[in-house]
């Protein structure tokens, strides 16, 4: 019998996993989120799929929503109120209120679900691991596609009163983005406080009321006094609804400083936002 050769066997690593609590600044690890990145499309397919579900007109919402508030802000504000879009501006003003009217019915419906994106999806969160960022950023994307129906308004408008989209349009996916950046870094915030605090869910409609009445949505910015216009500046969805009206219809953009704001606070929002998310994550299934 050959007598077999015993040969030593290198022993086993041992993984060693510690346990502790994290650190105050909780890092973003963005090879995770590259690896988890097709979970964007799918919550943002599911609740496209499912937020008209069970209604009767379905998707034409997306159109009646902004059509009837065109028609009511016209009627009063521009019929009633007498508010003109400006001086040298050509423009009736049912044309000239509904690309700040579609931008901000996507602000605010965007804001409103982002602000409960995290209660709304608790079922999940507590039961499977994945980047819990992707819920609020998912659902900022999802009311773009309302935006979209949306736009057939303005068309139709367009159509009513003889004109045509300015060639300007090619920039207005940069101002829909500039828009979706704004509301991820606020959403970021509400969404953190809603998770913590449940009473911020009733606070979040009456926030986007005020910031719609704010911004220069039904009237321009001329119509506010001198002394008081560095208030729209420091707005950063002023910005949005004038790069709205300078993509669509042609019209002066005027100071590039409220873009500069909306740039600089978009940034600071987005920043402070993922800390304080990061923040509320390492407890946020106990407080879902």
């Amino acid at each position: 019998m050959q007598a077999v050769e015993s040969q030593a066997v290198a022993p086993h690593s041992v993984g060693v996993h510690r346990i502790q609590a994290s650190r105050w600044l909780v890092p973003i690890d963005f090879g995770e989120l590259w690896r988890y990145r097709e979970l964007v499309w799918f919550f943002v397919l599911r609740d496209v799929k499912s937020r008209y579900r069970q209604t009767y007109l379905g998707p034409t919402w997306a159109i009646l929503r902004p059509l009837l508030t065109i028609v009511v802000f016209s009627a009063i504000f521009g019929g009633l109120a007498n508010i003109s879009p400006g001086k040298n501006i050509h423009v009736p003003y049912a044309l000239w209120v509904t690309p700040g009217v579609l931008a901000f019915t996507y602000i605010s419906t965007a804001l409103s679900n982002t602000s409960t994106s995290l209660v709304t999806n608790s079922n999940l969160l507590t039961k499977v691991y994945f980047p819990r960022l992707y819920v609020p950023v998912a659902t900022t994307i999802t009311p773009i596609v309302d935006l979209l129906l949306g736009f057939l308004v303005l068309f139709a408008l367009f159509v009513y009163f003889h004109r045509a989209p300015s060639w300007h349009i090619v920039f207005l996916p940069a101002f829909i983005a500039l828009a979706a950046f704004v509301v991820v870094g606020v959403g970021l915030w509400l969404a953190s406080f809603t998770a913590r605090y449940r009473d911020a869910v009733f606070g979040v409609p009456f926030l986007v009321q005020i910031w719609q009445y704010a911004t220069p949505v039904i009237y321009p910015t001329s119509f506010i006094p001198p002394q008081y216009r560095w208030l729209l500046d420091i707005n950063p969805f002023t910005a949005v609804v004038a790069g709205f009206r300078w993509s669509l219809l042609g019209l002066p953009f005027g100071s590039l400083i409220p873009l500069a704001a909306s740039l600089g606070i978009a940034v600071g929002l987005v920043a402070s936002g993922l800390f304080v998310f990061r923040r509320t994550e390492r407890f946020m299934v106990d407080l879902l």
